[in-house]
């Protein structure tokens, strides 16, 4: 299996097998033989990179924002910048290439703890693995936080497991068996399980769906619902200055009408009393009337009395 893939005797045999004293974790000098012969780190090997027991790893070109969305880092933009409370998945710029006999784990930097960065990951890379990995970054503090092409922000140790056969790596990728996700080669009595050797790309794991941090979605709600509640609020205070000028106009109506009344009121007293001496002026003519009435019938009376009295001279009834 896999025909174009021709590593270094050192991907299946120990340089140091059979030796108890060089178990446990790579130091320095192990991890610069190694990655001399394109092991550990096969392409975009820094010797300054190499730490006591451990190798620093850079950020590579290929990441998801904070939106989902894959993007790429070049040298005309070679950074960009993660929200606060996100999640983005950035790629590592080196590519790995361990024997089947060492085991790695990588972390963040510390420096990169003191900014309020996490790295979520597993920590163990498998034996054997080839390519790119990958990895969510959190950015837990409420400010900005510049990410950059090439910079410096894990690192990765190396540490040999138990031995492993001491056979060409040809005889091993030729005597591969595949059993589900997984390969198993055997020697003897024993049996390895191993991974496949056809190289992982950068986020080749991501999920096709879009990861958003669910902190950045409840920003998003709070600030939907923010706007909601300031379109009530503004809302409100429109309706309670509508009232208010109707509740204005209203007393100025009421105000109005019953100054209206009053008048009103007062016209109606005013003319009342007009009427009441009216009345009285009527009554003073009738009772004017009643005496000349009274006067005519005592006129009308001499009259008859002294026509009485003088017949011949009186006209005939």
């Amino acid at each position: 299996m896999f025909p174009e893939y021709n590593p270094h005797e050192w991907k299946t045999i120990d340089p140091d097998w059979g030796k108890p004293e060089c178990r446990g974790m790579l130091l320095s000098d192990q991890i610069r033989l190694f990655c001399d012969q394109k092991l550990l780190i096969s392409d975009g090997y820094n010797p300054s990179n190499v730490q006591p027991a451990a190798y620093t790893l850079t950020i590579g070109d290929v990441y998801y924002d904070h939106e989902g969305t894959r993007k790429e880092l070049d040298e005309k933009n070679p950074s960009f910048e993660m929200p606060p409370n996100s999640i983005v998945f950035v790629s590592i710029a080196e590519f790995l290439d361990l024997p089947f006999y060492i085991a790695a784990r990588f972390n963040l930097r510390v420096v990169w703890v003191y900014k309020g960065i996490l790295l979520g990951t597993g920590p163990q890379v498998e034996p054997g693995f080839r390519g790119q990995l990958s990895c969510p970054l959190y950015n837990l503090t409420n400010s900005w936080h510049k990410i950059t092409r090439k910079e410096e922000f894990a690192t990765i140790d190396f540490e040999r497991t138990s031995p492993f056969v001491q056979h060409s790596p040809r005889k091993v990728l030729d005597g591969l068996k595949q059993e589900g996700k997984l390969f198993a080669y055997e020697s003897g009595k024993k049996k390895f399980l191993l991974f496949t050797q056809r190289p992982f790309k950068a986020l080749e794991k991501y999920p096709p769906f879009r990861v958003v941090s669910s902190l950045v979605q409840m920003q998003r709600e709070l600030a939907m619902w923010r706007k909601i509640g300031i379109a009530i609020v503004v809302s409100f205070f429109a309706l309670t200055l509508t009232l208010l000028n109707f509740h204005n106009q209203l007393l100025r109506d009421t105000v109005v009408n019953i100054r209206d009344v009053i008048d009103t009121k007062d016209r109606v007293t005013n003319s009342q009393q007009d009427i009441g001496q009216i009345k009285g002026q009527l009554a003073d003519a009738q009772k004017a009337v009643v005496q000349l009435q009274n006067e005519l019938r005592k006129t009308q009376q001499e009259v008859t009395d002294i026509c009485q009295r003088i017949p011949q001279r009186c006209p005939p009834k």
